[in-house]
């Protein structure tokens, strides 16, 4: 009842899904950075911000610092459209848990939401690492786009779950954006999640797998005889599951068939198992 697979009936394929998250404050791990704060754990994430994200792009940077353009870590697309130009002596961090990420954010679809000041914040992604406010009263400048290096408010670090909200000016004349996820805030994105199928080809041809596994067919204290009613050479034989085995003939894992199917002793039998990783 075993059969070998040869190499044009074991296919792979890769491809990558999407899953819509929407979080809010008590999911989100949020770290306000201060440089030379009396808060340890402030400095420690500016620190951290700085040498893992801003080493090179900031006004912060010494001129032994920026001899490389790009992050340390967090992005990995280097690009001219990511700006890091935007790194002062304070802002704040959030982190998702990878759990809630996978493979990494997807570009384009990360949104922030804050209704806990006077006015509502709204910070989406430019699908290049780069936050902007889409209804900023204020703007540094109107000659260019929101996502710009003038107007940006921070940054997206889209494979390891990481926004810095950066700027420190105002948003509307009364709330700054170090106002922005200090209260009650919620977040959205699509994660991404890169997953390999293996295709398994199982065939039957006419001439093979035609005894059946069932052990009750078999009549009590018959010593293997089959049951009178299934002794006709009409009576067919039923597949119901498949089962995926090593070369030592462990058993892998199995398709289990939503009913059970006549095998044919005329023609081909062909039946497709996907297994995703």
């Amino acid at each position: 009842m075993f059969k070998q697979f040869n190499s044009e009936q074991v296919n792979t394929y890769e491809f990558r899904s999407h899953k819509t998250y929407t979080l809010n404050q008590s999911n989100v791990n949020r770290k306000q950075f201060l440089s030379e704060s009396l808060d340890d754990t402030a400095t420690n994430y500016y620190n951290f911000a700085r040498i893992n994200f801003y080493m090179s792009g900031s006004d912060l940077a010494s001129e032994g610092d920026k001899f490389n353009t790009y992050p340390t870590i967090g992005n990995r697309f280097n690009n001219d459209k990511m700006f890091f130009n935007k790194f002062y002596n304070s802002g704040s961090l959030l982190f998702v848990s990878q759990s809630q990420f996978g493979d990494g954010i997807k570009k384009g679809s990360f949104s922030l939401t804050d209704n806990s000041t006077a006015a509502t914040i709204k910070i989406v992604d430019d699908s290049n690492g780069n936050l902007y406010s889409t209804n900023a009263t204020f703007s540094q400048s109107s000659e260019t786009s929101l996502s710009s290096s003038t107007n940006y408010v921070g940054n997206i670090f889209y494979d390891i779950g990481v926004m810095a909200i950066t700027e420190t000016a105002s948003f509307n004349g009364s709330v700054d954006y170090a106002d922005a996820t200090s209260g009650n805030f919620s977040i959205s994105y699509k994660a991404t999640k890169d997953i390999t199928t293996y295709e398994y080809v199982c065939e039957a041809m006419p001439n093979e797998l035609n005894q059946t596994q069932n052990e009750t067919i078999f009549s009590e204290g018959g010593q293997g005889q089959l049951k009178g009613n299934l002794t006709s050479s009409l009576f067919p034989t039923y597949i119901s599951e498949i089962g995926l085995y090593d070369d030592d003939r462990n058993l892998m894992g199995y398709a289990k068939l939503s009913k059970v199917v006549p095998k044919s002793i005329k023609v081909p039998m062909r039946f497709y198992v996907r297994m995703d990783y």
